[in-house]
């Protein structure tokens, strides 16, 4: 005759944990259900943009030109350089010229600040930035250097200014070359910023 089964008895400990494990997953499942309050703001339109430098000249051609020049005569003609741009410049100008033999005896000087910019007047006024040839084939240095940064001799314009330069040419009355001689000169004005640019 086989033996009766042991009744089971409850384990009160362990039916305590299962009942822990559901109530903590509900609660799990409550706040994961939950509604969210949320805000968000937003700083728009961080815009940006470069200045420019834009330089300019005026007149923009034929400054100063004569045809039949004996020594002892001279050109006088103003340029304007105008800064276009929103940034501060320092230019610098150079002049090459089509041949080196008359370029080399042809004088030219360079002055700011003159009263009256003639033949006549010129010289009675203002500050000589430059004296010396009109240039050369290898283009010579006139204003300031081509080269980056603030050089010797560099000229600064703020945004919007501009300011007048007074040009004279001369062929020396001891100028000695032969007749029927002729040179182009071409004056090139090279621009750079001057923030960040020491």
């Amino acid at each position: 005759m086989s033996a009766a089964p042991k009744p089971t008895r409850s384990n009160p400990t362990k039916a305590l944990l299962s009942a822990a494990v559901v109530l903590v997953g509900v609660a799990l499942i409550a706040v994961t259900s939950l509604a969210l309050f949320t805000d968000s703001a937003n700083v728009p339109a961080n815009t940006f943009s470069t200045g420019t430098i834009d330089i300019a000249t005026s007149p923009t051609t034929a400054l100063v030109t004569m045809s039949a020049m004996v020594p002892g005569d001279q050109v006088t003609a103003p340029l304007t350089v105008q800064n276009n741009g929103t940034l501060q410049l320092r230019y610098a100008m150079t002049s090459t010229t089509t041949e080196d033999t008359l370029a080399a005896q042809l004088v030219l000087t360079v002055k700011s600040g003159v009263n009256s910019c003639t033949n006549a007047n010129w010289a009675a006024t203002g500050t000589t930035l430059y004296s010396g040839i009109l240039g050369s084939q290898a283009t010579t240095a006139v204003l300031g250097s081509v080269t980056a940064g603030a050089q010797t001799g560099d000229r600064t314009l703020n945004a919007a200014a501009n300011e007048v330069l007074c040009f004279n040419v001369t062929l020396p009355a001891n100028a000695t070359l032969g007749s029927g001689a002729s040179t182009t000169a071409t004056f090139t004005f090279q621009a750079e910023q001057t923030t960040n640019n020491p």
